[in-house]
């Protein structure tokens, strides 16, 4: 037999869980209430939680709480009693996402194991690498990662790594999406995504709507991995995890017991490993928006995508070929259907459950392939209109006996022994297969026989009766003497006995008692004080000398493109800082990918090398890159800085200053600011979504794998049905990027972030023009002078410099 990886199942609700255990989930993930980047589901309070675990442990199946959202500062205090009391528990693992929560966890419960959740974006073997250091035991890889990737870090690194391999995708790498948020502030970073992807847009060529397939332009479809399952294995992951905490029971039990069959498959003989139609067949009834291996097998084009419908497709069961009267549709079943099933249509996008259904005018119930069938539907439906069956009533009611059954399907392994001899007490051991032992002796002393004696299988049929229980005997082994008497109640007893004190073994070996620690802050700097000034970050060299020429103090410089900018463009940008006297930083992406992270190296010891003050860090992999160089750094909004832990581990870690999350309120900024240096974005386009597909690409690339480059020389946006714009940039590596459709501005607010203890404001001028560059840095120079003397305010209006304008979260926060 071959290893196999874990097979890591969602549980949103009790039901859910049973379902996974049932169906052959080696471990299960779920969440808190209050604490989980799943809000919606249903998930579980603290007085449940404790039997949940219990329950998954007698079972010999690990819990890992999720917990994998940005932590509030005024949140942090009930945040470390849920931990602890999720320790005490005996959770195997928390996922998390917030770096302060990583930190604080480490420091005050270092017996509780972490797993870096996806939303912290980890993409290249640098993460990893950092995670590992500061004790994370396992590390969810960002979906976007190909099996070669995957392969490399797992070579190159010693956590546990952690993929999905089926279910719904994110179109933007997690913990990068801000689209949410800034649309309704519903924060996916905080477990409130409103599924801004799955929505309606158009695509905008050189200001002008395009005529393309489909409308929903951000909706990628389901993964599924069941075909390539070998490759995945052979890349050396540990847990295969699958997606769904929204999802019904029914059909976490079917995607479960589905992938447990094709590992135990794999690891019988991986050779002969296959996937059966059937097998393909229930997967996709069960929900899919067609299926894609994602980057799995390599960078997909339109493969990715359905920009037909954002919902579940069902499995194609006929077309409608006219109608009957009296309400009724004539359809072509091209395969099966039973009343209760429930249907979609593809030209309608409506759906409704199959109540009444009619064969040559008689009610029938079932009805096959072939067949042409009658259904009495509430909503007319035109002829050619193909019908998909989007749920199958007899698939949910197996399922649902799955892990509803008194009898449960998943139990313990154990070995029994008795003892009976004459004159000394009747004893027995119970042990299972994880050498977790219990020995009973009972008070009853054997007797010998005075009529009808015990015969071993007499014992034995007592003893093997373990029915409802969660243990199942694959041995028995009975030490008696010849012509004794055991009632058979004795033997009930015993076996109860041992039976019920191996489930408390079970469970308690998982127990933490920890002592009560006092949750604390960490210290804060007692002098908030400071001269505000400018940074501003550009990409081009006109844009660097219009900030520098009117006055930023620093310059960030650089964007995605970081192959563009040479060794003679950087030091021409040293240049102009030098002779103007502001400090220079370069620029790093949000995504570095293990391919790029030479090259991108190199460029960071070229620019030191030239004389830039140090490095603006987007991502984890390049903060341990510029630690070990031991450069200056400044940690960039990408690594989402949401509260002081948060705050602390980056100033501890070497950084100079942090750029705040955007999604941070005016009052939760001021909190930070008592921790360091802290730098908020006040101006520009901000960056909503990272994607590494190209949104253009898939629709204007043209069919063929070699990509037709629509993108050059031409400008993109995508606009939605309230008619905003968001503008696209595809980069040097193909990958999207979504910009607001509304330019961020707080020049009116100079004097709020001051009091707030705010001296570093950021203008996002990448992809600005030079001289809106130029108009928008004098602006903000004059309103912070202003500030600084206490004079009159008398500068240019927000609505002046940016015409239409948000002032983001800052005073609004998000949910």
């Amino acid at each position: 037999m071959s290893s196999v990886p874990e097979l890591l199942a969602p549980a949103g609700d009790m039901l859910s869980l049973k379902a996974a255990v049932e169906n052959g989930a080696d471990a299960v993930y779920l969440g808190v209430k209050k604490l989980s980047a799943r809000a919606y589901a249903s998930n579980f309070s603290l007085d449940e939680l404790e039997q949940v675990i219990d329950y998954a442990h007698l079972r010999g199946v690990k819990v890992y709480i999720t917990v994998n959202t940005l932590i509030k500062d005024a949140e942090f205090a009930e945040a470390a009693e849920t931990l602890q009391s999720i320790a005490a528990y005996g959770a195997d693992a928390v996922i998390v996402q917030d770096i302060g929560l990583l930190s604080f966890l480490r420091e005050f419960l270092p017996e509780l194991p972490v797993h870096a959740s996806t939303q912290m974006t980890v993409h290249n073997t640098e993460s990893v690498r950092l995670l590992e250091d500061v004790g994370v035991k396992r590390i969810v890889l960002a979906r976007e990662l190909p099996l070669e990737a995957i392969r490399s870090i797992h070579d190159n690194t010693h956590a546990e790594l952690e993929i999905f391999i089926h279910g719904a995708l994110c179109i933007c790498y997690s913990g990068q999406c801000l689209l949410s948020s800034i649309i309704g502030g519903r924060s996916g970073n905080r477990g409130y995504c409103a599924q801004p992807c799955r929505k309606q847009y158009a695509l905008m060529k050189n200001g002008k709507e395009v005529d393309v397939k489909g409308n929903f332009l951000l909706s990628p479809k389901d993964l599924n991995t069941a075909e390539i399952l070998p490759q995945i294995i052979e890349a050396g992951v540990s847990s295969l995890k699958i997606e769904g905490r929204m999802k019904r029971p029914e059909y976490v039990a079917g995607v479960v017991s589905i992938y447990r069959q094709l590992l135990d498959r794999y690891a019988a003989d991986p050779t002969r490993y296959f996937v059966s139609e059937e097998e393909l067949r229930t997967l996709e009834q069960l929900f899919n928006r067609g299926f894609t291996h994602a980057y799995l097998s390599g960078k997909p084009r339109i493969e990715l995508m359905d920009h037909d419908m954002p919902h579940n497709r069902g499995v194609l069961v006929g077309t409608v070929i006219g109608h009957s009267g009296g309400g009724c549709v004539s359809l072509k079943l091209s395969g099966s259907l039973n009343v209760g099933d429930g249907i979609g249509f593809s030209s309608e996008g409506t759906g409704e459950n199959v109540t009444r259904m009619f064969y040559e005018s008689r009610p029938i119930t079932s009805a096959g392939k072939g067949m042409i069938v009658d259904l009495l539907l509430s909503n007319p439906v035109s002829a050619g209109t193909q019908v998909y069956r989007t749920s199958d009533s007899s698939l949910i009611k197996s399922m649902e006996r799955s892990f509803t059954s008194q009898m449960p399907v998943r139990k313990v392994p154990v070995r029994l022994k008795l003892t009976a001899v004459k004159g000394k007490n009747l004893e027995m051991s119970l042990e299972d297969h994880n050498n977790n032992v219990v020995r009973m002796v009972s008070e009853y002393i054997v007797q010998p026989s005075q009529k009808n004696p015990t015969t071993e299988k007499d014992m034995e049929k007592q003893l093997l009766k373990l029915g409802n229980t969660v243990f199942y005997p694959v041995s028995l082994e009975i030490l008696s003497d010849p012509d004794i008497f055991v009632p058979i109640r004795e033997l009930n007893n015993i076996r109860n006995s041992a039976v019920q004190e191996m489930e408390k073994i079970r469970i308690i070996k998982w127990k933490r008692i920890f002592e009560d620690f006092i949750f604390s802050l960490p210290s804060y700097l007692e002098d908030n004080t400071g001269t505000p000034f400018l940074s501003v970050s550009v990409n081009t060299l006109d844009g660097l000398l219009c900030a520098a020429d009117e006055g930023a103090g620093v310059i960030y410089y650089g964007d995605e493109n970081f192959r563009s900018h040479t060794k003679a463009t950087l030091k021409e940008a040293h240049d102009i800082t030098c002779r103007t006297g502001c400090r220079i930083y370069l620029t790093t992406p949000s995504i570095v990918w293990d391919k790029e992270m030479d090259e991108l190296h190199l460029l960071i010891r070229e620019a030191l090398g030239i004389g830039f003050h140090g490095v603006l860090v987007g991502n984890l992999g390049v903060l341990r890159v510029v630690q070990q160089l031991g450069c200056n750094f400044i940690i960039d909004y990408p690594l989402n800085v949401f509260n002081n832990r948060s705050c602390s581990f980056f100033h501890r870690a070497g950084s100079e200053a942090v750029t705040l999350s955007p999604e941070l309120a005016m009052g939760q900024v001021s909190s930070l600011s008592r921790y360091g240096n802290v730098e908020c974005v006040v101006h520009g386009n901000l960056k909503l979504m990272d994607i590494e597909s190209c949104i253009v690409g898939s629709l204007l690339g043209g069919k063929n794998d070699a990509c037709c480059m629509p993108c050059r020389d031409n400008t993109f946006a995508i606009k939605d049905e309230k008619g905003f714009e968001f503008p696209l940039l595809m980069d040097e590596h193909c990958r999207t990027h979504i910009f607001n459709s509304r330019e961020l501005c707080l020049l009116d607010d100079v004097t709020s972030f001051v009091k707030a203890g705010v001296f570093r404001f950021r203008i996002e001028a990448r992809y600005m023009d030079a001289q809106k560059v130029r108009l928008v840095v004098a602006a903000y120079k004059k309103s912070i002078g202003q500030c600084i003397s206490k004079q009159a305010i008398s500068y240019i209006s927000c609505r002046d410099i940016s015409g239409k304008y948000t002032k983001g979260h800052y005073f609004r926060g998000v949910l």
